[in-house]
């Protein structure tokens, strides 16, 4: 669901009206919201096993959920090697980048049926993932704001702002958003950067589970600050 009564103040009423503009935000704020259900792209074919929870990511690597929301990776799970080539990413509008580690990140293979303006990244060492997501679809940053906060609920998350603050990229206001959000039971902590104007909007996204995020938060602050607006 798309949140129509704050952007049709923007006069954005015949976007919303199109599927592709809902599809859009809630690719763009649902897995970042929960990461639906870690946004590692779980598949239905987790099973439960004692106090674990087993799953397959999109990629085909084993993941365990424990009760406390940590996760770990099985230990026979295996990491695709990124290219140095990948750095930086290039999404569909050509005036956003963002450049990233390859020693430290792996660009993830697009799945089956993934929306094109999407793409997720796995740390090769740590538990923190992120995605970048981006399309042509006119906005601004308090915009992107409302609609990222808006999707989380609607997803039934409840969340908690911890950072809502202006941030500025290459030059441009941009925003940055953190925030806890608790689905299901599983908690996390997502930290976004974005910014949208008239050729389009980009959403640079980090999370990981709340108990540890701030053990790795310079790492996921290291990725935000990788975009670039021409």
């Amino acid at each position: 669901m798309c949140v129509r009564g704050r952007v049709l103040r923007h006069r954005l009423e015949p976007a919303l009206q199109n599927p592709t503009f809902c599809n859009v935000h809630q690719f763009a704020m649902r897995p970042t919201t929960l990461a639906l259900l870690l946004s590692l792209g779980l598949t239905t074919t987790a099973t439960q096993a004692a106090d674990e929870l087993r799953a397959v990511t999109e990629d085909g690597r084993k993941v365990v959920l424990s009760a406390d929301g940590r996760w770990r990776f099985s230990n026979n799970a295996t990491t695709p090697v990124a290219a140095a080539s990948e750095s930086p990413y290039q999404p569909r509008v050509g005036k956003f980048s963002v450049a990233f580690s390859t020693t430290d990140w792996n660009i993830q293979p697009k799945a089956e049926g993934e929306a094109t303006n999407k793409r997720t990244f796995t740390h090769k060492t740590l538990p923190i993932y992120a995605m970048v997501i981006s399309d042509e679809i006119p906005a601004t940053p308090p915009m992107m704001r409302e609609v990222i906060l808006a999707n989380a609920r609607a997803a039934g998350a409840s969340t908690n702002i911890l950072l809502d603050q202006p941030q500025q990229v290459s030059g441009k206001d941009a925003g940055l958003l953190r925030f806890a959000a608790v689905l299901k039971g599983l908690e996390f902590v997502f930290s976004s950067l974005y910014y949208a104007d008239g050729d389009g909007n980009i959403q640079v996204t980090c999370y990981t589970a709340q108990s540890i995020f701030f053990k790795y938060q310079a790492d996921c602050q290291r990725f935000l600050n990788g975009l670039s607006i021409q």
